[in-house]
């Protein structure tokens, strides 16, 4: 044939992607640009005919971008004026992925997501009226596709009979109701007690679907871990008979094992995603998810008395943004039986913060006390309505929040069971004040804590769980010479409610603080409180916050004392390291040492020259602030660490768009190898990213880059759109252009030492604005002693560019020391032209092209005298 069609690899995974080498017979005098591409199912994907930075005109790529359907497919290349077939092949989609151990498929999505930070931007709140609140809460009908899924190793039984009894097992524990000591219980019930009828659930079940590959293709043989593959290779088999948009949660139900004479037994170990992941790859689109994955028969073995209902009930807390409680362990601390992310066993509902986090409990039920605002001493009874019912009467409170610091509070609350209820009927011990130490995100793991812990122990108090004469002291010794007691007292337990008195002495501290992420839903992995500054941003505010390599960038970070003494000699240090999705090294670019007046906000700076090639995410850290002539302690140091990671590309299109890349690093912070999970979203559906790992089984400390990409999905000047924007029109995709598009990454690590394999911390995340723009050249640019002007003209059709900004950079010097560059701006007129005077000495010039809306940026040549 005149086009020949080669895959990098015949087979490939499904929703992932597959580089195709295109090789054209010169004999036919034919050119990339005069092909289309076409497969021969559309649940096979979609063709992208993007082009890298590094494309070869005689020997082009194009990009395969798997859809969910498994089996064997064509791709054709057609001419485009004849509508002839002029080449072909044929690719395998396959849910098993057996290729490597350590590195999951890749994946691809062209949908728009909610990008907002995992643990949900309202999460941390303040500095006035309650922490950890939401500001919607969680409600309506959380929708579950229940999905029976079967692998090679085990199948289910083929009976009716059979597959009718597990279906209803299911359905009874998850909505129906089973009847257990005396009470019909459920997943939904349990969530419509403990939301107050905020939540209820729709289940519908789906099933069995039979995969291809074995047990070990989709969990680790060795240990049980959740390898990341069951969610793609589970939606390809259901597909046909589930529309995933109707659906939050898919719980994935597959049977045991059986053990044989060189394998034990195997069984899915209950695992579920914190908050929605993905995108993965449906026939209706690239969707987010909430999942769950549990084995068939779970409870129903001997020894196993963890029915599915309280089990599901916590892998469910975890699709809705909620971190396990019991790991990493602190001795006598964790909450345990009181909180349903310790110990779903005994069913009890989530304490008070949990709820307030998934917005149950609304900020108006809640006595906050901030002793660092107040200054004065504190003396406050508070009467507390029971946690298990709804809104407190008029004069009560569901609970008292004791600020410690931003982000780290103490909560009171009463526990008393209800005997309508089926929650928290087997608290540790009934009708108690409960105290619980919470942190607001420790998420970056290895974690020294959950967020949740009881209240420590003393030997003159009673500890977290209080009764009527019960007390709970902490002394504070931090202030040299001038200990402050904090006290609570309870009493008038009656069932109904408690009164719970609060004492506190007079506090004088300083607090220095930085805020980390997210800034906002929209700006979930950068701190509101660090900014990169330099010439670039300061000419166009779209590049705000981007470093700008080659050149000199001012970091400044915006700290706040909220106690009521100055903070003398802060030190900030600032730390560079390379664009990360994760805990990955850093570099130390310097100090700024400045005092704060109490309640005031000062900046700190540092200066550091970006390198020229790469991706950063810079730090900013406040050492655990002493007064060095009081020795007066700062409150904490929890709130002492800010970082912002961000970084802007231009796909430029002529026809079609160029496919920009970077890379991020993904680390493991354990001393032991585990699985890294990636997710991914975007703000823009007429964008597409690429992922080059679903997933990664990292070495102890081991650090792997990660290739990202991201492309326009248009193909300007044809008329027809592609499969995944067949549903708008030209003037709706133009329309998108001019919103850019946010993208967001997270990595998420299952602990080694769970060892139950079960426990997820976030590593954390990475951002980037996507934007297209016509690709754009100097069409003439010349500098003079006292000028520079030039014209700017697009590629495609050499017509003038139509506004921007241009940035002069004068090197005095002429030996490219980025700090002593010098910046001149000017505009860009209707006609593509600017003329911009030159001021001082220079040895070397050049010019820098801020695009308007719709082209990208360009460089000139540098001009020396």
């Amino acid at each position: 044939m005149d086009v020949e069609l080669t895959p990098t690899r015949r087979r490939t995974f499904v929703g992932s992607y597959l580089p195709v080498k295109v090789a054209i017979d010169p004999g036919t005098g034919l050119t990339a640009d005069d092909l289309r591409y076409e497969l021969s199912s559309p649940g096979a994907g979609i063709v992208s005919v993007a082009r890298g930075r590094k494309h070869d005109p005689q020997n082009p790529k194009i990009m395969l971008l798997a859809g969910h359907e498994v089996g064997k497919h064509e791709l054709v290349a057609i001419h485009r004026a004849t509508g002839d077939v002029l080449g072909a092949t044929t690719v395998v989609l396959s849910d098993r992925w057996g290729r490597k151990r350590t590195k999951g498929p890749g994946f691809w999505f062209s949908s728009d997501q909610d990008i907002s930070h995992p643990i949900g931007g309202a999460w941390g709140g303040g500095p006035e009226g309650p922490q950890n609140t939401r500001t919607t809460p969680v409600s309506g009908t959380w929708r579950i596709a229940l999905v029976f899924v079967d692998t090679s190793s085990a199948r289910y039984s083929t009976a009716q009979a059979d597959r009718d009894a597990l279906r209803d097992l299911w359905m009874d524990e998850l909505t129906n109701g089973v009847l257990d000591h005396g009470k019909v219980r459920s997943v939904r019930t349990f969530y419509e007690e403990a939301s107050y009828g905020n939540l209820t659930l729709s289940v519908t079940p789906f099933g069995p679907y039979n995969l291809s590959g074995a047990w070990g293709s989709y969990f680790d043989t060795d240990d049980s871990s959740f390898k990341g593959t069951l969610v793609d290779a589970t939606i390809a088999a259901a597909d046909a008979d589930v529309d995933f948009r109707d659906f939050d949660t898919v719980i994935m139900v597959s049977p045991r094992v059986p053990a044989t004479a060189t394998q034990p037994e195997r069984a899915a170990w209950p695992f579920a995603s914190i908050g929605k992941w993905g995108p993965y790859t449906t026939g209706d689109g690239a969707l987010s998810l909430g999942f769950i994955s549990m084995v068939a028969d779970w409870g129903q073995q001997p020894g196993n008395d963890r029915e599915i209902f309280e089990t599901a009930s916590h892998e469910l807390g975890h699709n809705l943004g909620l971190w396990d409680q019991y790991t990493p362990a602190v001795a006598g601390r964790n909450p345990g039986a009181w909180e349903l992310m310790d110990a779903d066993d005994p069913h009890p509902h989530m304490s008070v913060s949990q709820k307030m986090r998934l917005g149950w409990v609304r900020p108006e039920w809640i006595r906050t006390l901030n002793f660092s605002a107040s200054g004065g001493p504190v003396d406050q009874t508070v009467r507390l309505h029971p946690l298990e019912l709804g809104a407190p009467p008029a004069g009560q409170s569901k609970a008292i929040e004791v600020r410690i610091s931003d982000g780290s509070n103490y909560y009171f609350e009463y526990r008393k069971e209800q005997a309508p209820q089926i929650g928290d009927q087997s608290l540790p011990a009934d009708s108690r004040v409960l105290g619980t130490d919470v942190a607001t995100d420790p998420s970056t793991a290895p974690i020294p804590r959950p967020q949740v812990l009881l209240l420590p122990k003393h030997a003159n108090d009673d500890g977290a769980v209080l009764t009527n004469g019960s007390k709970y002291i902490d002394t504070d010794y931090t202030t040299p010479g001038f200990p402050q007691e904090f006290r609570v007292d309870v009493s008038a337990t009656n069932g109904t409610s408690a009164d719970v008195r609060v004492r506190y002495g007079a506090n004088g501290r300083p607090d220095p603080s930085i805020r980390p992420w997210p800034a906002s839903p929209s700006r979930p992995w950068q701190s509101p409180d660090l900014e990169v500054r330099n010439a670039r941003s300061a000419t166009r505010p779209e590049w705000a916050n981007v470093p700008w390599a080659g050149h000199a960038n001012t970091l400044v970070a915006t700290v706040r004392n909220g106690g009521n003494v100055a903070a003398n000699d802060v030190v900030v240090n600032f730390y560079v390291k390379n664009y990360t999705v994760s805990n990955a090294p850093e570099t130390f670019l310097g100090s700024d040492t400045r005092s704060i007046p109490p309640g005031g906000t000062v900046e700190f700076n540092a200066t550091w020259v970006a390198p020229a090639s790469g991706h950063y995410c810079v730090i900013a850290r406040i050492p655990l602030f002493q007064d060095a002539g009081t020795g007066i302690v700062e409150l904490t140091e929890l709130n002492n660490m800010a970082q912002t990671n961000y970084d802007r590309f231009i796909p430029s299109t002529a026809s079609p768009s160029t496919r920009e890349s970077t890379t991020v690093e993904v680390s493991n912070p354990y001393d032991e190898p585990t699985y890294v999970y990636l997710n991914a979203g975007q703000t823009n559906r007429t964008y597409r990213v690429l992922v080059d790992h679903r997933w990664l089984r990292l070495k102890a400390k081991q650090t792997k880059k990660v290739k990202v990409m991201f492309e326009w999905a248009p193909v300007r000047g044809e008329d027809d759109l592609p499969p995944d924007l067949d549903d708008l029109n030209w003037d709706e995709v133009m329309k998108l252009t001019r919103v850019p598009n946010r993208v967001g990454l997270s990595a998420w690590a299952l602990h080694p030492k769970d060892p139950e394999r079960h426990s997820l911390g976030l590593l954390g995340g990475a951002m980037a604005e996507v934007q297209v723009g016509r690709q754009v050249i100097f069409e003439e640019v010349d500098a003079q002693d006292e000028t520079v002007f030039g014209r700017l003209i697009t590629t495609d059709d050499g017509m003038p560019v139509t506004g921007g900004s241009v940035i002069v950079t004068l090197d005095p010097s002429g030996e490219g020391r980025p700090e002593r560059y010098r910046y001149l701006d000017g505009e860009v007129d209707q006609e593509g032209s600017f003329a911009v005077k030159l001021r001082g000495d220079w040895r070397r010039v050049w010019v820098d092209y801020l695009p308007a809306h719709d082209y990208s940026t360009a460089t000139s040549e540098i001009f020396s005298r």
